[in-house]
């Protein structure tokens, strides 16, 4: 089995996301494909910004892989703290407007990723094939932003349907009445009827 080799200074991996089955299907494909065996590098996980700061405590991290829409705590607060403890960051997030963009590249991060142009597959294989993952994040946005823009205009209505709880800002179903993360019921706005004139 041939072994790619990585930068030294990259082993451990955190990857903090609140979405239990993108967590699942990473499990199953870092254990199917053998990744820790063929790159050396070990994924823990985190399901928040708390939980994550734990595990930062506990753990020699060497890179963290974050979504920013978070529970509780958003993942700006995680970059923060990364920020200040020189902690090298990864955004992977489902974020795609150019405030959000331009405000996460901001914190000084590694690198950017859109969840919907990057299969966490491709990452893993970018961070096992490039030492050096550091990106020009002004390139990076700008790219993003194009391929975003580029998207058919149905396709891109479709994926920014969404709804998010008031309390915690967990991601839900669309016909959601109530957050499965913390209980919050959830308001909807009412819709808008067009009478018909006869």
């Amino acid at each position: 089995m041939e072994t790619i080799s990585v930068s030294s200074k990259l082993k451990n991996i955190l990857f903090v996301d609140s979405d239990r089955g993108l967590m699942q299907d990473i499990e199953d494909y870092l254990s199917k494909n053998k990744i820790k065996e063929k790159y050396g590098l070990e994924f823990y996980f985190a399901q928040d910004a708390r939980e994550a700061t734990k595990e930062l405590a506990r753990l020699k991290i060497d890179l963290v892989i974050s979504e920013i829409v978070l529970p509780v705590i958003n993942g700006y607060h995680l970059l923060e703290l990364l920020k200040k403890k020189k902690i090298p960051a990864i955004a992977y997030t489902m974020l795609k407007n150019s405030e959000d963009l331009s405000k996460i590249a901001s914190f000084d991060i590694e690198n950017l990723f859109s969840k919907d142009l990057t299969k966490f597959e491709d990452l893993v294989q970018f961070l096992a094939n490039h030492a050096d993952y550091k990106a020009d994040l002004d390139r990076v946005v700008k790219d993003i932003q194009v391929q975003v823009k580029s998207m058919s205009e149905e396709e891109g209505k479709t994926q920014a349907k969404m709804l998010q709880c008031p309390r915690c800002h967990t991601i839900l179903g669309l016909e959601s009445h109530f957050c499965n993360n913390c209980g919050q019921k959830i308001i909807k706005p009412p819709k808008k009827i067009k009478l018909k004139s006869k």
